[in-house]
């Protein structure tokens, strides 16, 4: 059963890009009582920052198979341009505790399967920087059903291997499926 208006956001702010940074997982706990259905991860580039990019950034959608630690956990129905936040997209329903997301978090959020990957482009100057709705949950087709993460497991972005400047936020849209 999907709950009546359960759709949330989860807003990571902008942060400079690095070689096999962990940009923020969400975690679903064991108990929760829901599935999570991820409709949209969507990478937002920041033209605010001036830079000269060489290389593009490649990101990878993945799932994992522990919470993150570290890194700072994101706040609920936050106010901050700069600070993760989960918020209800009806701001009248109610955040579960066991939906949980971190920035940057530097352990756990281990990797599992890779779902997708995208390359973007960095440079505030390059057309391509800008592409519009790139969706790492929608990589393949738009009309796939979403990305279904059950209790005990979750979904985090990685940048690859390689290098790049610029800043890189993101925003994702999910729902809760009652179990």
């Amino acid at each position: 059963m999907i709950l009546r208006h359960s759709y949330y956001s989860l807003f990571i702010p902008n942060q400079a890009v690095g070689a096999n940074l962990v940009y923020f997982d969400l975690f679903n706990a064991v108990g929760s009582c829901f599935d999570v259905q991820v409709h949209s991860v969507e990478p937002v580039v920041s033209g605010a920052v001036a830079v000269t990019g060489l290389v593009a950034v490649d990101l990878f959608l993945t799932r994992t198979t522990a919470v993150g630690t570290g890194g700072t956990a994101a706040t609920v129905e936050g106010s901050s341009l700069t600070a993760a936040t989960i918020c209800g997209i009806d701001n009248s329903q109610p955040i579960q505790p066991s939906i949980t997301a971190r920035l940057t978090p530097t352990g756990g959020a281990t990797a599992g399967a890779v779902l997708s990957s995208i390359s973007v482009y960095t440079e505030e100057s390059n057309a391509g920087t800008y592409p519009g709705h790139l969706d790492l949950a929608r990589a393949f087709d738009p009309t796939v059903a979403p990305i279904k993460v059950p209790q005990g497991t979750g979904l985090r972005v990685v940048q690859g291997a390689v290098a790049s400047v610029g800043n890189i936020g993101f925003n994702v849209v999910f729902r809760l499926e009652r179990k």
